[in-house]
Parts: structure tokens; sequence; C-alpha cells
């Protein structure tokens, strides 16, 4: 590849020397004959001056890249200037023509105007007036709080140090915004707007895209159009607003808040083992949102899909919340979410309101405990749950148990184990034969705040177990209840009644022979029980 790259350099001033940096883009090259590719390599340059003009310094293209650096030393004077790589193959030629402006080493502010053509403009550490009309030009603001207008065509503004205001135009501009009080300015209509942010930034009006630079943790938000925004290597919280955006976390454990819209939410690569979030926190109405699917829908939700995303954070609302096969962290936040964490040892967060986790398509039973937190078996092993207050089984053999709180626990298909604990719980078993166990008299209180099962089956072979209860506290150890059935107490310690009324039965015990019932049971629907219906 051989050719000349004219560049006609106008200083404004008389005298003096000037630093230019040239960025020249030369694309990855393949040879024709030999099917060679030539990119990602190392190339010399053989620089020449005409015009009088004078260069120092080193020249040569960088290592590793496509982009062309021609590093100029210190010009001085009107000059055309022309390079040819040392290297030659099949190709066409290039050429090129800018008018180079600069006021490099300019402390005072200065005022550049362009041309029709391309421009490369560079401003000097004053607050500059820098404008590249027509033409694609490459603008550099150098320091200070400058302003730099594009003008027409597809331009490169960079404000570098200071506050700046970066106005596109029309064509399709790419800012680059290195400090929070940078402003750009974009008309709509104008082309298709980027903006490189080496800072936490909004995207301005009628700019269509936002990729964030560096390692620290910096945020990117959109406006109301259709946006794509792209993550830094760092940890980001990515904003999309109201429009249908693509919002992309990149490296490390990313935030992403698509707002109203169809979004698509990617984490990408994540910086530790937490990973990438997708919130819906500042929303108010529920969401339904399935990391196994990829697919959204409800309030913000709707429409948005998820790739590469671990963690979600619902909205206000009811949301109902499903990870994937791997480890999860699902937060409900506001409302009664249910919560399903799939295969993986998933944390489940339930938040504000009466929130359930739920195991239903879970093939193998499990064990799950909302006293300690912890959970095992089937699609429950290794999971971690706080401000949950329901539990809803497998399709096998599971054992659940509650809090201290008022608990609804569900075990669905399989022979369960149900354990309130403490509270005013809510226990159905579900097919097959389940066990609805206590530890203590009180964990079901007399009258209104007794547990309730509502499911209780002869036929299929339901117990309630009240072994663990002391049926006598006069005497030491562990005693059994004495049934009576429908029977009045007699004044002996560790009887056990029941009686049917308006449809509700309830099962009753003395445990100290006062003739006064210490706790009480609700039954569902009137159920004439049988001393085999106990363990006792």
């Amino acid at each position: 590849m051989s050719g000349t790259s004219s560049l006609n350099v106008e200083i404004d001033r008389s005298t003096g020397t000037f630093n230019v940096l040239i960025d020249y883009h030369i694309d990855a090259y393949i040879d024709p004959e030999t099917s060679e590719y030539f990119g990602d390599t190392s190339w010399m340059a053989d620089i020449s001056l005409a015009g009088g003009g004078s260069v120092g310094g080193g020249s040569g293209f960088g290592a590793e890249s496509d982009l062309a650096y021609l590093g100029l030393g210190l010009l001085s004077g009107n000059f055309v200037l022309s390079f040819s790589a040392m290297n030659t193959f099949s190709a066409d030629s290039i050429a090129a023509t800018w008018n180079v402006f600069s006021v490099f080493d300019a402390t005072t502010p200065q005022t550049v105007a362009g041309s029709a053509i391309d421009d490369i403009i560079i401003g000097g550490d004053g607050d500059d007036m820098l404008r590249g009309l027509d033409g694609a030009d490459l603008i550099d603001a150098g320091a200070g709080d400058d302003i730099v207008d594009g003008g027409a065509g597809d331009d490169r503004l960079n404000g570098l140090d200071g506050d700046d205001i970066l106005i596109g135009g029309a064509g399709d501009d790419t800012f680059t915004v290195d400090s929070v009080g940078d402003i750009v300015i974009e008309r709509a209509g104008q082309g298709y707007d980027r903006v490189i942010a080496l800072a936490s930034t909004i995207l301005a009006d009628n700019v269509e895209e936002l990729t964030l630079y560096g390692l620290g943790a910096m945020n990117g938000t959109g406006n109301a159009g259709n946006n794509r925004i792209f993550g830094s290597d760092g940890a980001n919280v990515l904003t999309g607003g109201d429009g249908d955006d693509i919002l992309n976390g990149n490296g490390g454990d990313d935030v992403l808040r698509g707002g109203q819209g169809a979004d698509e939410l990617a984490g990408r690569d994540n910086g530790t083992a937490l990973g990438d979030t997708a919130t819906y926190s500042d929303s108010a109405v529920g969401i339904v949102a399935n990391l196994a699917t990829g697919l959204g829908s409800g309030g913000a939700a709707q429409g948005d899909t998820y790739i590469e995303v671990e963690n979600i954070d619902g909205s206000q609302g009811n949301d109902d919340l499903t990870g994937s096969t791997g480890a999860n962290i699902l937060r409900g936040l506001g409302g009664n979410d249910v919560l399903r964490g799939g295969a993986g040892g998933d944390t489940l967060d339930g938040g504000a309101g009466i929130d359930t986790a739920s195991y239903y398509t879970s093939a193998a039973g499990v064990s799950v405990n909302l006293a300690t937190g912890a959970g095992s078996g089937g699609t429950a092993q290794g999971d971690v749950l706080t401000g949950i207050e329901a539990l809803s089984g497998s399709q096998g053999n599971d054992s659940l148990t509650g809090d201290a709180g008022a608990n609804t626990l569900q075990g669905w298909n399989g022979s369960d184990v149900l354990t309130g604990g403490i509270g005013k719980d809510t226990l159905t078993g579900g097919a097959g034969a389940d066990r609805f166990a206590y530890g203590g008299a009180a964990e079901s209180t007399v009258g209104a705040d007794a547990d309730r099962i509502t499911d209780f089956s002869h036929a299929q072979g339901d117990r309630i177990d009240l072994s663990a209860i002391d049926a006598s506290t006069a005497l030491a150890g562990n005693q059994a209840f004495s049934f009576i059935g429908t029977g009045l107490y007699t004044g002996v310690a560790g009887q056990l009644r029941y009686a049917v009324n308006g449809g509700v039965t309830t099962i009753a015990g003395d445990v100290n022979g006062d003739k006064v019932s210490d706790f009480h049971i609700q039954l569902t629907g009137s159920v004439a029980l049988l001393a085999t219906d106990f363990i006792l």
C-alpha cells in the first residue's frame, strides 16, 4: 500500500512553533494475492516536507492497531506534508486533504473558524471559540472552558480539559466528554450522534448513543429517545429513559435500568461473582421478569429482554421474578412478590410486603427454613432467603418451615412436612400424605390467631404431629396427648378434643388440667377427626 496525504497547515501566527498531533486512519487490509491480513501490525512512515517546513520528533504507525499516528514534533510555516508506507501491497493508493488550524500553545482565549473542507482544529489553554463549519472536522479544544461548534459534516469534537460546550450540527457527530461540566448540544434530525464519556454523563437531547470509557465506576443516563448505552470496564449504572433502549454493561458489576419502552438489557462480562442487575426499583407498577427465558412484561418491563443478566430488582408493586440456571439475586422490594430462583444457589430477598419463594417447578423435593433462611435439595440447594413470608413447595416431598411471623406454607404434590412455627400460619399440604408438625403449644394460640390447615384429608393420609408438645406440664419429660374426640375436658392434663362450628373444625388441647384450652388448631371444613389423624 502506498500513497500520499496532503495537509494544508494554516497557522494563525506569523512566528512561533506549534505542536500538532495528526490522527490518521488506515483500515485493516487483506492482500488479494496472498490473502495475508495486515492491520494489527507495525508500520513505518517515510515523512517528507515541502514548502520550507520543518519536523522534529518521531514518526511511525502504532503497533497492534488499525489507527496510524504521525507524531509531528514541532511544526512551523505553511507546507504540504506527504508520506508513504515502506511496505507496499497491491492496493489502491490513499489520499486525503485537511486544513490544520492550531493555537496549541496559546494561553489566552482564541477564536478559530475552519473551512468548507475537512479541518483539524486544535485549541489552546484559554477559553477558546472553535468552529468547524462544513466538512468532517476533528476539533480538540485543549484546556479551558471552550465552545466548540462542529457545523455541518460528520464531526469529532473533544472538549478535553475544562467545562466545555460542544455543538454538533448536521451530520453524524461524535462528542468526547471528560468532565461532568461538559454540555453537549444537538438539534433534532441532525444525524446519528454519539458521546464517548470519561465521566458520568446524562445524554443530551437528540443524541442517540453513549459509551462510557475507563476503569472507574461511572454512570450513564439516556434521554427520551431510543438510546444505545455502553458501559465501561468498571461498575456502571446505566439508565435508559423512556425510549426503546439498548443497555450494554460490558465489564464490571453493572446496574441496568431500562425505564419505559421495550429495552434490551445486556449485562455481558461481570466484575465479580455478584453479576449484573436489571432494576425496576423506581417503577410503581408490578412487573414479570424471567431470566431463564430472557423476557419481561408488565409495567416498565413490558417488552424488555435480558442477555447475560444475573440479578433482578423488582418494582414497588407486586412482582413475579424468575432466575436462570445460575446463581441469581432476586429482590422483590415493595409489594407482594413471587420469587423463583431456579437452579443454582440463589439469594431471594422479598423486601416489604408478603412475599413468596416458589419451588413449584422443582421435580425433586426441597427443604426450606424461613427461620434460618437456608434452603437445600432440588432447586433450593444453596438458596439464601430473607424477607420471605410464604413458601411454595415442589412436586416432590418437601420440608417447609416458617419463622416467628405469620407464614403461608403450601406443599403441593408429594408427602410434605409443614411446620409453621410461632405466629398465625396457614398450612396447605396439597396432594399426598402430608404431616403438619408442631414443636410447642405456643406455636398456635387460642382464638382468632390460631393456625389454619386448609386441606386436611383422611383419604390422603394427612396427619397432625403433636409429638413434640409436652401434653402435661405437671410431669417430667414429654407426655403424649389423650384424644377425647368431641368430649369435654375433665380436669386431666394432656386431653385433646375438637369441635365443629360454622364450617370450621377446631382442635384444642389442655396441658395443665385446668379445663381451659392452651392452644387451638383450626381446620377448614367440617372434619370428623379420629385418634389416628394425630401423632400424639
